[in-house]
């Protein structure tokens, strides 16, 4: 067994356009991690170890690969799981709009709660964000984002203060750009975007 979760991964290094619309240097091919679910349990067991200090009554991923690692997470400490859905609203030619919502039946759910957003890898961190905003339009009460990986920037990873603190099992550094400040985009770097697909 590898014995570090980056040692699973597809690691890509190249120019990428990621969801936030910030810039970055590193993007993660993470189907394949999920293939073979046994592999991820020791690492599945100490998140869960570690987001247990927290007093959660409910885990929520996005899903897409945070929400299987939440739900493992929630079933590793018999807490309640939920997830948001991702939204593409394409506009404007190359702009786009992602939203992550929880499903209608699940919105009453959540309600005074105290959740922890648990994802597989945070980068920019766009979808713990927009899942944080949605559960406390829904009146639940984030207390901490967790994560297998961060990425960018220098451990810990920190995101602005409104958003609660992140924990994780490893960090992988890499550089996180606006559009206007990108030295890929000055030297002539191709920009690739690797959800362009969904807006065609």
């Amino acid at each position: 067994m590898n014995k570090s979760f980056q040692g699973m991964l597809d690691i890509n290094r190249g120019h990428f356009l990621l969801e936030s619309g910030l810039h970055g240097d590193v993007w993660i091919d993470l189907e394949k991690v999920f293939l073979h679910p046994y592999v991820l349990m020791p690492f599945i067991n100490k998140l869960a170890s570690l987001v247990s200090a927290y007093d959660l009554s409910t885990v929520c991923g996005a899903m897409v690969g945070g929400a299987f690692v939440a739900y493992s997470v929630a079933e590793t400490l018999g807490l309640e799981f939920t997830y948001t859905e991702r939204h593409v609203n394409a506009h404007q030619g190359a702009q786009y709009e992602v939203r992550y919502e929880l499903p209608q039946t699940l919105r009453s759910a959540v309600a005074d709660r105290r959740v922890g957003i648990i994802d597989d890898v945070i980068n920019a961190g766009s979808a713990v964000k927009r899942t944080y905003e949605e559960l406390k339009s829904c009146g639940a009460t984030t207390v901490v984002l967790a994560s297998l990986l961060t990425v960018g920037g220098k451990s810990p990873k920190r995101l602005s203060g409104e958003y609660p603190p992140i924990v994780t099992l490893e960090h992988l550094e890499s550089n996180l750009w606006k559009p206007s400040d990108c030295p890929l985009c000055n030297s002539g770097k191709p920009l690739i975007d690797p959800y362009g697909a969904e807006k065609a």
